[in-house]
């Protein structure tokens, strides 16, 4: 019990669904739909896959276009000024996030919602007189952007406090150097201080708690690409991090590179690891997926077909409690906010999706649904 009110837990059937990354115009972008005609399609699909969880992202900058307060340290966040933030005050926007909470909540979805991602396309800007410099540490300076990320996290857990049980707490932070030097979707030198990450989600994860003493917290370790044993290791990066999360949570893509032959069995290794430095906590698998492009490096709808419950079982077997597919619906090559590329080894970001160009379903959405099915199957037999 946490100042009378009982923690909330990971159901007793697991979380099965799929991520989100990107902002909501790649949700169906060929459509041409409004927002409420794709988020309704969104909605529909999820339920009609057999999904009870969904995990998306809320973009800062989507609520806050450009700081709307000036603060030096967290400390200067006072709970008048989170207040204000969390109704809307002027120059910042909650309402798409309304919509699509409440969307899901009321279709017996559980949003399991990222909170203070900073991907250079998440956060906001300076304000209108420094142009379009991004908000980032080494722009902000890392105290005001400690600060900052505090106000929009501890408002968006109050707003919606008892609708969104459980909260990742930035994403994929143990790789977050690796992002800015290798991919480009971050920005400045600070995140390759362990220091400064370790501060970071110290921030959040106080934040969550302080805001919904219930609710849960997690994050999503990149298991790809620390990999030099002794020097950097994603279990090292758990076990670092263990007391600010209730959820471990394990990304893992290891057909990035090639699409054959799928290896979905592997992210059951990944599991089985990560329960074993998980001090008990329950274990997900955040993020995985395969694309069906490009097909010279060997991808096709036939071997997503086969990855996706694959790699579910294996992550199942290996003690997991829940499995998002990244994700759904995809670009598919039409031009979208987010960290979509057409260049060298990103030319997989456009296709991970489920549901094609032409709004049609791959045969991966078939064999996922049926695996989900059997996921809860199992664990409500066990209960």
């Amino acid at each position: 019990m946490t100042g009378g009110q009982a923690k909330w837990e990971v159901p007793a059937v697991g979380l099965w669904g799929f991520s989100h990354c990107a902002f909501y115009d790649s949700w169906y972008p060929w459509s041409g739909g409004t927002f409420q005609q794709r988020l309704e399609r969104l909605t529909a699909d999820l339920v009609d896959s057999g999904a009870n969880s969904f995990r998306p992202h809320i973009h800062w900058r989507q609520v806050e276009p450009l700081l709307v307060a000036s603060l030096r340290t967290p400390g200067d966040v006072t709970g008048e000024m989170v207040e204000e933030y969390a109704r809307g005050r002027s120059g910042v926007d909650w309402g798409r996030y309304d919509m699509m909470i409440d969307s899901l909540v009321d279709a017996g979805i559980e949003p399991h919602v990222v909170l203070g991602a900073a991907y250079d396309f998440q956060v906001p800007v300076l304000g209108p007189g420094d142009g379009r410099t991004l908000a980032v540490p080494d722009n902000l300076g890392r105290d005001r952007y400690l600060a900052h990320v505090c106000l929009h996290a501890r408002a968006a857990v109050r707003r919606y406090r008892g609708r969104v049980k459980l909260w990742q707490l930035e994403n994929e932070l143990n790789v977050a150097g690796e992002t800015m030097l290798f991919f480009r979707w971050r920005s400045g030198r600070s995140w390759l201080d362990r220091g400064f990450l370790t501060a970071l989600i110290e921030v959040l994860s106080r934040a969550v708690r302080r805001e919904d003493p219930a609710a849960l917290t997690s994050h999503n370790f990149h298991t790809d690409i620390r990999v030099a044993p002794g020097i950097y290791d994603w279990r090292k990066d758990v076990t670092r991090w263990l007391p600010l999360i209730d959820v471990v949570g394990v990304d893992g893509y290891p057909n990035y590179v090639f699409g054959w032959p799928s290896r979905g069995h592997v992210i059951g290794n990944k599991v089985r690891e990560a329960v074993r430095v998980s001090g008990g906590r329950p274990v997900m698998v955040l993020e995985s997926g395969y694309p069906v492009r490009p097909r010279y490096r060997g991808f096709s709808e036939a071997r997503q077909a086969e990855y996706a419950p694959d790699a579910l079982l294996s992550a199942r077997q290996a003690g997991a409690r829940g499995f998002y597919y990244y994700e759904m619906c995809s670009p598919e090559g039409y031009p979208v906010a987010g960290p979509w590329s057409d260049r060298f080894l990103q030319r997989v970001e456009p296709w991970w999706g489920m549901v094609r160009r032409d709004g049609s379903r791959r045969p991966a959405w078939f064999a996922y649904k049926r695996a989900m099915t059997d996921a809860r199957e199992m664990l409500t037999s066990r209960s």
